[in-house]
């Protein structure tokens, strides 16, 4: 959802900088999000804008004054003059878009800046020159940042085989390096190369792969609970959600589904998500996996969890949030996006329940993504415990879809 969100409404940043490195995707539960809830610059970047394009402006108006008629004489009507022609290019430039009034602006900065530059014009002129180049600068310095996530957004097996060409490329590359410049040089590029592998898929929140969800829109917080359906704990879950009047979304192993059908019905029936959490589960494995592998595990899933409930899920977590290298083109083509978590508490090999519920609540706010599991020895006595904290740290929106309530985020 976030990512057919950010493609709709692509003015939330408008600057390369901002589009590269602003918020990550967030997690909407909501299924029509509002206009409202999409302003059209990202906060950051409106604040920098507000601040950097009209002393720009005041810039170029100060030194064209200064030319003509002198510094004092400048200084004195360079406010006036900048008020009115702020107000003239307000009404007499219409842009269709934000980041089409952004391009525009920013070109017409360049051919200053550069001229200014070039003439050797006033030294007010030159430090507006200088700072301009170098915000310049940091948007260039971001392209290469959204033309690899352009890649990474190529969904299905056109993106299994953009993935395969970028990682033959990079080993060829480490091979020239280390023909040229002999093994330190090779072997340095190679561990560049695994770590960067490595941060993609073991890092929980990483966007290196794709967009990954590890927030919630909307005030209280998300309960994500994976590993089922489980004929012991997930009975008595649902049981403890209703009487908190709570939502969550379930993160469903098909296999389990297959084997506990009216479970996973059940799971629909009491309002709650479902989602996909692979068919067979292989958490020792999912993160090596193959494109072949990676596409039956996500596809059987699907398959069988909208064969069972009716309901086609929306979003997909990896056995143990370990992504591999083809999970989002595999994800993107089936319309799934792919959900982490902001907090967790190992609750599948820890025993100490206190321990557990701190780790989840203590330190929760607003948007948080919780992850608990069925199918271990605490999940029955885990659930209410962890309902009753947030409850009385006022983190749950009971009757409201998935538990938070859309809103600007």
């Amino acid at each position: 959802m976030s990512r057919e969100i950010e493609e709709q409404h692509p003015a939330r940043a408008v600057s390369p900088w901002f589009r590269a490195f602003g918020r990550g995707p967030v997690f909407r539960p909501d299924e029509v999000p509002r206009l409202s809830d999409f302003p059209g610059n990202h906060r950051g970047e409106w604040m920098l804008l507000s601040l950097l394009m009209p002393l720009m402006l005041g810039g170029v108006c100060l030194d064209a004054l200064q030319r003509a008629l002198g510094i004092w004489p400048a200084l004195v009507l360079c406010l006036p003059v900048l008020f009115i022609g702020s107000q003239v290019l307000a009404f007499g430039l219409r842009v269709g878009s934000p980041r089409a009034a952004f391009w525009l602006w920013s070109a017409g900065f360049t051919l200053w800046s550069w001229w200014q530059l070039q003439d050797g014009g006033s030294a007010v002129g030159r430090v507006f020159a200088w700072a301009w180049a170098a915000f310049l600068a940091a948007q260039l310095a971001a392209l290469p940042v959204l033309g690899w996530r352009r890649l990474m957004r190529v969904p299905g097996r056109a993106g299994v085989v953009v993935r395969a060409a970028i990682a033959i490329a990079l080993h060829l590359g480490m091979a020239v390096l280390w023909w040229r410049f002999g093994w330190p040089v090779g072997v340095a590029t190679g561990a560049g190369i695994c770590a960067l592998w490595c941060w993609g898929t073991f890092r929980t929140g990483s966007q290196l792969y794709g967009p990954v969800s590890t927030r919630v829109a909307g005030r209280g917080v998300l309960l994500t609970i994976d590993d089922g359906p489980d004929p012991a704990d997930t009975p008595a879950i649902l049981d403890e959600l209703d009487r908190h009047d709570v939502k969550a979304v379930f993160f469903l192993i098909g296999e389990k589904v297959r084997r506990h059908p009216e479970l996973a019905r059940e799971i629909v029936a009491r309002g709650h998500q479902v989602a996909n959490h692979s068919m067979t589960h292989p958490q020792a494995s999912m993160w090596c996996a193959g494109p072949a592998r990676t596409r039956r595990e996500i596809e059987d899933a699907q398959r069988v969890i909208e064969e069972v409930t009716g309901v086609r899920p929306r979003w997909f977590r990896a056995p143990v949030g370990h992504r591999n290298y083809f999970t989002h083109p595999v994800a993107m083509e089936h319309g799934l996006e792919v959900v982490a978590w902001s907090r967790r508490a190992f609750d599948t090999v820890e025993r100490d329940l206190d321990k557990i519920v701190a780790a989840l609540t203590d330190a929760a706010v607003d948007g948080d993504i919780l992850l608990l599991h069925e199918a271990t020895p605490v999940a029955r006595e885990l659930v209410p415990a962890v309902l009753r904290r947030l409850g009385e740290r006022g983190l749950l929106e009971p009757g409201c879809a998935c538990g938070a309530v859309p809103s600007r985020k």
